[in-house]
């Protein structure tokens, strides 16, 4: 009796051991070597240096070394994406998703997720991109890395506000910019109150747009940004919100102000009609119809028929209605596609979410059902030793 009580003994502390093993994942993180530890400080103010000291040091071996491996996977890929190399396929960082996915390891998770994400959409597989946004929101919550956290959200938010998921994005962006205000980063801050400000006017809630542009642009001038490309396209996305809040005149005085490189031919020529200065309207519409944006090009050439049929400019009436015709047409068959996309894209994430809490309620299920079975075995061996005891006595 007394060595099946030790047998059971074993059973239990054996059991007990793997439920802990299981518990915490892959145990005990390695050291990472130093020349990996040494390119991720430098990652996210110098990525080609962080790509060289990547591509300079022995890769570790997949087979003796997974870990160091794993991570000279994903440090590659993310150096990479901060340089928008062309990357042709997941395959490098699928190896580091696919090492930390059944870890606890929720940063190396979510990084892995976010780079998986980017590279996805980048390859243009966006239903793919959202699921893996998705896994990396619900990882990087665990951690307190907010600069993941930022990149995870904004590219989350882009994601949804280029297919006019409006709520969506709204949440998303605003997710990113407190991680960015977590995380100390002005240049984070910036590009996140950029987008924040893109949903409030896709929303039409233009005062909370403008209050955003403005913060984005003061940041932009802090960080000595003024006379840049991006600060420019600031102002410009600052004067159509004047221009949408009918202040049109204050939209030309801030566009006017541009060096003549930066001027957006196509918003002040719109301008100039909206004020009925037509000889200046189709100077600079037709200045601006130097571009290969075809949203661009049938918008302007929305505003030109609508002048033509001014009697000075009548003679270019059928000129600029086939034109019109053609792009509205090219832009029905773009515009199907992506709707069919973006009705795809909504159930996908809504059927994503539900699949993600069924997996939580599995998992805490299983929890509680180990629980309840160490528990027994427990009572059990207590009732044996109990009754081995008992009959030592007698």
């Amino acid at each position: 009796m007394k060595k099946i009580t030790h047998y059971i003994l074993y059973i239990l502390i054996t059991y007990t051991a793997l439920l802990n093993i299981q518990c915490s994942g892959n145990g005990k993180e390695k050291t990472p070597l130093p020349e990996l530890v040494h390119a991720e400080s430098v990652m996210f103010d110098h990525p080609d240096s962080s790509l060289h000291i990547l591509e300079s040091m022995e890769v570790p071996s997949s087979r003796t070394d997974k870990e160091n491996h794993a991570l000279w996977c994903l440090l590659t890929s993310q150096a990479k994406v901060k340089q928008l190399m062309k990357i042709s396929s997941d395959s490098l960082v699928r190896i580091a998703y696919d090492y930390y996915k059944p870890t606890n390891n929720a940063r190396r998770k979510a990084m892995s997720a976010l780079y998986m994400g980017n590279i996805n959409y980048n390859l243009g597989h966006i239903e793919e991109a959202m699921k893996y946004y998705l896994e990396g929101k619900s990882e990087v919550e665990k951690t307190e890395d907010y600069k993941t956290g930022y990149l995870i959200m904004s590219s989350l938010g882009k994601l949804y506000l280029y297919r006019n998921l409006t709520d969506y994005a709204l949440e998303s962006c605003t997710k990113a910019y407190d991680y960015a205000v977590r995380d100390s980063n002005l240049r984070y801050q910036m590009g996140a109150l950029q987008y924040l400000a893109r949903c409030y006017c896709i929303s039409n809630k233009l005062p909370k747009a403008m209050e955003s542009y403005q913060r984005c642009s003061a940041i932009a001038a802090e960080l000595g940004l003024k006379n840049t490309d991006y600060y420019y396209d600031i102002q410009r996305e600052i004067a159509l919100v004047y221009t949408n809040s009918h202040k049109i005149e204050k939209s030309l005085s801030i566009l006017q102000s541009f060096p003549i490189e930066y001027r957006p031919f196509s918003l002040i020529g719109k301008n100039y009609f909206r004020l009925g200065k037509l000889d200046s309207a189709f100077y600079y519409l037709n200045k601006a119809l130097n571009t290969d944006n075809i949203y661009t090009k049938a918008s302007i050439y929305e505003y030109l028929y609508r002048l033509s049929e001014k009697p000075k400019y009548n003679q270019y009436l059928k000129t600029y209605c086939d034109s019109l015709l053609f792009y509205n047409d090219s832009i029905i068959t773009i515009d199907k596609g992506k709707q069919i996309i973006a009705y795809k894209e909504k159930y996908d994430h809504q059927k994503l979410i539900t699949e993600q809490q069924r997996l939580k309620l599995e998992k805490a299920d299983a929890q509680r059902m180990m629980f309840i079975i160490t528990i027994c075995l427990i009572v059990v061996i207590a009732v044996v030793a109990y009754l081995y005891q008992k009959r030592l006595v007698r």
